[in-house]
């Protein structure tokens, strides 16, 4: 009985007085950090205390938003080398695991929806975000009975733009019978939905003024089989048209070949690509002033237009003296008047032999009225007899001025 009651006494003394100092185990393991990097005297879970603590030597660097994280929001046990360090281990994947395990392919400490860089690598996908779609928040097309589901999410147009597809009417594309691939006709560059995005069939591309036409001024009659000739629509243009005037001098209906679509007035229409350029004095001459028969058909020699000017000339007599009807060997569109003809070409007379041995044109065209007719032997050999000796062994000679510029065409010997 005296045995039990020692050991009973025993049993109550406090270990301090044997001489041992209290253990306690160490809630988080297997750590030998400073407990005081943590705790208080005061407030054993006093927050705010980790200041030190260099958490990249757990192989975790808190970068972003994890460095405003509370410990214990990862580490809810104590034990804290029992966190895993996968994004899943703390963050639920919406996804299903669908788009794969790494999240940070999409998502950084930084923030979790990295806008910009999920809009980069959606480019790499069927439906690259670019105008429009790239302001467009994510749900707006990945929706469905699981949000944020985005495997298998369709890109087709239609499927995001069924209702704008069949509630549109001006025009009414499923009365019209449009196709529903909607890049067709739109862009994704406008502001808004049919605000000048509009992207007409390349058959006939809406430029210049055409371009804020109204549909329906020229689909009066639907949308297929439209007419894409000019005339079709400005058949009251050309039939109106005064100066000069189309429908009376035969034009013809292709607008293009005189006008833009940037405007109607002034004409384009490029007389230098005709058989005819407009050089000169020609070039600011109204266009009747040639054409007052029409435009088709109009003669391009120069007498067409200049035989009164041919007729009255005096000096000399164009007419009288036989000159050819062709004005250009003589003069340039720049000016009637100088004459800008080269007699030498024909027979030299300002260089050669008959350089300076001339006064006038009479010398030798004795007679003005006939520039055609001319006199060599008045100048050389006066008298026959001597000419005569002098060419008795040239075959079929005669004394005539003519034979001279047969055998001397260049005034030579």
């Amino acid at each position: 009985m005296k045995r039990l009651v020692l050991l009973l006494f025993l049993l109550l003394i406090p270990v301090t007085v044997l001489g041992q100092a209290p253990r306690a185990g160490n809630p988080h393991g297997d750590m030998k950090l400073d407990c005081m990097l943590c705790h208080t005297e005061q407030s054993w879970d006093e927050e705010g205390r980790v200041q030190d603590f260099d958490h990249s030597s757990t192989g975790f660097d808190l970068e972003g938003l994890h460095s405003h994280a509370k410990c214990m929001d990862c580490h809810q046990e104590p034990v804290f080398a029992h966190v895993g360090t996968a994004c899943v281990d703390c963050h639920q994947d919406i996804h299903r695991g669908r788009l794969g395990p790494v999240c940070e392919d999409c998502h950084t400490p930084a923030g979790w929806i990295d806008r910009p860089q999920m809009r980069r690598d959606h480019d790499s996908t069927a439906l690259p975000l670019v105008g429009a779609h790239e302001r467009v928040d994510c749900d707006a097309c990945h929706e469905g009975a699981v949000r944020s589901d985005y495997v298998g999410t369709p890109f087709e147009c239609y499927s995001c733009h069924a209702d704008v597809y069949h509630g549109t009417t001006a025009p009414d594309h499923e009365a019209s019978g449009f196709g529903t691939d909607c890049i067709q006709c739109h862009g994704v560059f406008a502001a808004t939905w049919g605000s000048g995005d509009f992207i007409h069939s390349g058959v006939f591309p809406l430029t210049g003024a055409h371009r804020f036409v109204d549909c329906m001024a020229c689909h009066t009659d639907g949308f297929a089989g439209t007419p894409t000739d000019c005339v079709a629509c400005h058949q009251d243009d050309y039939d109106g048209s005064t100066d000069p005037g189309h429908l009376a001098a035969g034009f013809s209906t292709d607008c293009r070949a005189c006008h833009t679509t940037n405007a109607w007035v002034p004409s384009t229409f490029d007389h230098n690509a005709t058989a005819f350029p407009l050089t000169g004095a020609h070039r600011p001459l109204d266009c009747l002033a040639c054409h007052a028969s029409g435009f088709s058909g109009t003669p391009t020699d120069c007498v067409a237009c200049h035989q009164d000017d041919y007729d009255g000339t005096t000096d000399p007599g164009h007419l009288a003296a036989g000159f050819p009807t062709d004005c250009l060997p003589c003069h340039t569109t720049t000016a009637w008047t100088p004459s800008t003809w080269d007699h030498d070409p024909l027979f030299p007379i300002y260089s050669g032999r008959h350089a300076q041995e001339w006064n006038t044109c009479t010398d030798c065209h004795t007679v003005p009225s006939n520039y055609t007719m001319f006199e060599c032997i008045f100048c050389h050999e006066h008298n026959q007899s001597d000419s005569d000796d002098d060419h008795s062994e040239v075959q079929d000679y005669r004394y005539l001025s003519s034979e001279c510029f047969r055998c001397h065409p260049r005034g030579t010997n």
